[in-house]
Parts: C-alpha cells; structure tokens; sequence
C-alpha cells in the first residue's frame, strides 16, 4: 500500500490514522490512538480482543454538525466471526454518538449468513413509533423465525396456513405494506419453511414442522434445504439428517451449517459434493444434552444451544454450559447473539438473557418483559442491544445492568394476564388453551436502517390462533440509520460513512450506496464524552484489516469521497 498523500481533502481532517507501522495521528492535531492488540505492521484486527482508542478531544466532538469517517476495510474470504464494528464514538447509557458496523442478518434462531452488510446510525436518545409492515402471508398466523436481507432486500419465511396452498411459502419486502411471493418452497409434507440463511452469494431456505405439539404424530417427512433461484422459483439442495425440525443454520469458514431434531439432534454441514453429513449428534437426555434451536458464530468459533450450549472450532465439538444462573427442569435456548465482544443467550421458561463468561459459567442480565418466558431473538440495532420475548410479542431495548425497557407489545389483550409458563413437563398450571394465548416476537433483524420484528403464534399452527397480528411484521427506528444491504465483498473496499445536513450516507468505493431517512440537525447532538473506538464496538471486534482511517469535521464532497477512494491501492 502506498503512503497516503496529502492534498486540499487536510483542511477539514482532525484525525488521520494510516496503520502502517504505528497508530498515530498523523493529521497534525495529536489525536493519537492507543493500541490494544492490533498488528500495526499490517493493520490487522483479530475479531476477538485487538482494537484502538483515540481519548476523547475537543477537535473529536461531533456535535450537531456533519462529519466523515473513511477508511480502508478487508475481511475474511469466508467469515468465522460476526464481522463486528469499524468504529464508533458512542455512550450506551445515553444512547448517543455513531456506530459503524459490518454484520450480516441472524434474524430468529439461525445465525449470520456469510455476507457483510454495512451499518451507520446516529442517536441522542430517540425512539420512533412502529409501523405495522403488513402480513406477508395473508392465511398464515406465523412469520417464521426467519427475517433476512439478501442483495439489498428483506425476506420473510411463513409457517402453516389456512390456505393449503400458501403453506411453505416465502415473501419479498416491496415497501409498506406490500409483500411480493417468492413462491413455494416444495415442502413434501412440512408445515413450512423455517430458516434463511445467506451462504456464498445465494438464499436458501430450510423446511421443518414447528409445532411441537403435532410434530412427532402428524404424519410430517423431514425437512429440506432449498437454493431461491429467483422469481417463485427454488432448487433442492438435499435434507440434513432426516430430522423433521431443522431450527437453525449459519455459514462458517464457507459451508452451510443446519441444526434441528428431534428424531437425530444434531449438526450436519452441507460438504462439497453437495451431501449433508453430521457434524455432531447430540444426546436427547441427560445434563449435556442438546436438541438444536439457536445458531451463531462468533471469534472463529461456531455456537449452538438448546438447552445447553457447545461450540465447535473447525475441529472439535465442546460442551461451555447452561445459559443460566438458576438451572431447573425445563430450560430451553432460543437465541443465540454477540453483543460488546460477548455471546449472549436468550432463554425460557423466565425469558432471560445470559452473557458467556468462559468455561461453563454465565451471568444473568435481566428479563425480556415484565412477564416474558422466552426470548426468541436478539439483535444489536443503533448500538443498542434488542430482545424479542412471548407471551405479549414484546419487544425491549437492554438498558445496561438487568434493565430492559419495553417498547412494544404487539399482542396484549386490555386486562389479559398470562399463564405462568409451565416449570415441569406436566405442570397443571399452563393448558394447552393458554399457550395457545400466547404470542411471539419471533425474529428481530435490521434492514433499510430500520429494526424489524416478525411476530406469530407460540405453537406456529393456524389451528391455534386466529391470523391477527400474529403473522405481521412491524418496524421502527432508532435515532437515524443507513443500512447497505448487499454484500460488499472479502477484497479491500473503500468505506466512507457521512452525517451531511439532515442525512446519513454510506459511500462504497466512492459511490453512494445507501442513505437514512430526513432528520432535523438540531436533535441530533452526538457530543458522548467516549472516546473514539476504531475495531470495537457495541457488536463485537472488527475482524480483518484497515488502513488510512480519517475523521474530518465537514461533510466533504461526493467529488472528494471518490477521490479518496482511488487515492491507494491496498494488497
């Protein structure tokens, strides 16, 4: 890589960090970085602990005025880790600064596909309203735990149907609340399509029955996997382990990985003749058991639970614990997410979530409801971390300590109170008609600078719940956010995230790519008083190189950004 040269872009520049050799400013302002743990000599960032941090500065306050920050991005060819943040000034407590981050959808209970999507959001503690997206499936009560952007688009899986013939089906996002029909996924004799999952550059969707209730005596065959070749039209991609509820799936080091159960509990990855082998067969009984729900990866390592927890290195299958602090009966794991560099797990029967703290112990931080039993997703939105729970289809924002705050509930009748969840398999306290009762948040994701939620019934079948708002999406937005949702690709790219005059932009290789919504400068006041971080943030480390990062306190010109952009040539 070239040295950087200097030229008129200097006038507004307050921090210029090349990462060849050391992590100095070298804008002229002193704003130099302490290093912790990143390979200067080549920029590189180890996904797990290595990051920068430049002190906080006068000539770093952001303010209500425009900035840039641009820098030179690498990452892996094929992802074993989350991506995480490229850079972010940024106080939790307060919900103010920016956030900058590369990430991938993991909507529900599957993980990230192997795509790297880019995020830049902005905040002083603004929440906006949520707006009702319409129900992609007009005869099904149940958008599976499945919300997923693919090449710029969001896409929704269905489970059962009123209407046979809508049964399986999977939906595009047109905006609104329009849905277009992706068509059926030929589900031989399952109730519908669970997971989707990006792998390689291509969507694909997974089959399974769902409901619990019905599953083993319902006569169902065993789910599939499927490759969307565009239109209505998809393509088999073989069955994984002949189970007929396959929960979960996640790309790692580029195969596609699918759990499930529960005829053989277990992961199967998908290998390069195009069969599915086992990865790990799980027992059905005893305290390391484990029937596949929640999927994630994350520090080169891949991580599945229910309801204890294992991870796996590319090599090797490891037991790490209970996601809990009070073990019982009827623990289950629904949802597996990074979160500040650390895996966190969504749980039942009292919806919380744990953070993994090394070997088999986890910390609890806190209920997702005030009478949440399950947490079905999480996801980092804006810098904020988010929890989706049943009974109520409630959404919270983590608010640090044990403290969630609930921001809506999507079905939660005036005067209903909820059965207590059951706290053994034959508890008489819960009937069947009360969980039928319940509903779920059953997939959080971000698209178009906006957090989505699915919601559906709690047993998935139409015989159950009426389609109300069960079966419909929601969305709202935090601060302001632009989201590119395409994928940038495993090569250098120039990244460029602007704040100029009311709007967010995100520039790739020196064209605009993506924009936020309109918003009035003066709400926006992102003086936070924390440092700038660059390769750590409120999703996890970067994993993968960066050279020439730059902050300017202007918005410079589109004319500029593509200047910068081919002003070196990284190797």
């Amino acid at each position: 890589m070239s040295k950087p040269a200097r030229n008129n872009l200097d006038v507004s520049l307050v921090g210029q960090w090349p990462l060849q050799g050391d992590c100095r400013d070298h804008s002229g302002h002193g704003n130099h970085a302490v290093n912790h743990g990143v390979d200067l000599r080549h920029g590189s960032f180890n996904g797990s602990s290595a990051y920068l941090e430049v002190p906080a500065a006068e000539a770093l306050r952001l303010g209500r005025g425009d900035f840039t920050f641009a820098a030179w991005i690498q990452t892996q060819d094929h992802p074993d880790d989350v991506v995480g943040s490229v850079a972010e000034q940024y106080d939790p407590d307060r919900r103010r600064g920016f956030t900058l981050t590369l990430g991938a959808s993991s909507g529900g209970y599957q993980g990230p596909g192997s795509d790297r999507q880019v995020h830049f959001g902005i905040d002083n503690a603004h929440a906006g309203e949520w707006q009702d997206c319409g129900r992609p499936n007009p005869s099904s009560n149940y958008v599976s735990n499945s919300l997923t952007v693919f090449d710029g688009k969001l896409y929704a899986a269905t489970t059962d149907a009123t209407n046979a013939a809508d049964r399986g089906k999977v939906y595009c996002h047109e905006g609104g609340q329009q849905w277009a029909d992706c068509g059926r996924v030929p589900t031989v004799n399952n109730a519908g399509v669970g997971p989707l999952l990006v792998h390689e550059g291509s969507l694909y969707a997974v089959t399974w029955t769902y409901d619990w209730t019905r599953v083993l005596d319902g006569g169902y065959e065993p789910g599939r996997v499927y490759r969307y070749l565009g239109g209505t039209e998809w393509e088999d991609c073989g069955e994984p382990g002949g189970n007929l509820t396959n929960t979960c799936a996640v790309s790692f080091r580029g195969r596609m990985y699918v759990g499930g159960g529960p005829l053989k509990p277990g992961v199967y990855v998908r290998e390069d003749d195009g069969e599915w082998s086992p990865s790990i067969q799980f027992d059905s009984e005893g305290p390391q058991r484990c029937y596949p729900h929640a999927m994630t990866r994350l520090h080169g390592h891949l991580y599945v639970g229910f309801p204890g927890v294992y991870r796996f290195d590319g090599e090797s299958w490891e037991f790490i614990g209970l996601p809990t602090t009070s073990p019982h009966e009827v623990l289950q794991t629904h949802s597996l997410h990074a979160y500040q560099g650390k895996l966190c797990s969504g749980t039942w029967p009292e919806g919380k979530v744990a953070v993994y703290e090394g070997g088999e112990t986890w910390s609890d931080i806190g209920r997702v409801g005030e009478d949440g039993t399950e947490v079905c997703a999480l996801v980092v939105y804006n810098g904020k971390l988010y929890g989706g729970s049943i009974p109520r289809a409630e959404v919270c924002r983590y608010d640090g300590g044990t403290k969630w705050t609930s921001l809506s509930r999507f079905y939660s009748p005036e005067g209903w109170t909820p059965a207590p969840p059951p706290r053994t398999a034959s508890d008489p306290r819960t009937s069947h008609e009360d969980l039928c009762e319940w509903s779920r948040v059953t997939s959080l994701t971000v698209h178009d600078g906006k957090l989505f939620a699915g919601t559906g019934s709690c047993t998935s079948a139409v015989l159950d719940a009426p389609c109300d708002v069960r079966g419909t999406v929601f969305s709202m937005e935090a601060g302001r956010c632009a989201s590119y949702g395409s994928d940038i690709g495993s090569g250098w790219r120039h990244l460029a995230a602007v704040r100029r005059a009311g709007r967010l932009e995100i520039h790739i290789d020196g064209r605009l790519a993506a924009t936020s919504s309109a918003f009035d400068p003066d709400d926006f006041d992102l003086t936070a008083g924390q440092p700038l971080r660059i390769g750590f943030g409120q999703t996890d480390y970067f994993n993968g190189r960066m050279r020439d990062l730059r902050l300017y306190n202007t918005a410079i010109s589109p004319s500029s950004i593509t200047q910068l952009a081919s002003m070196m040539k990284c190797e």
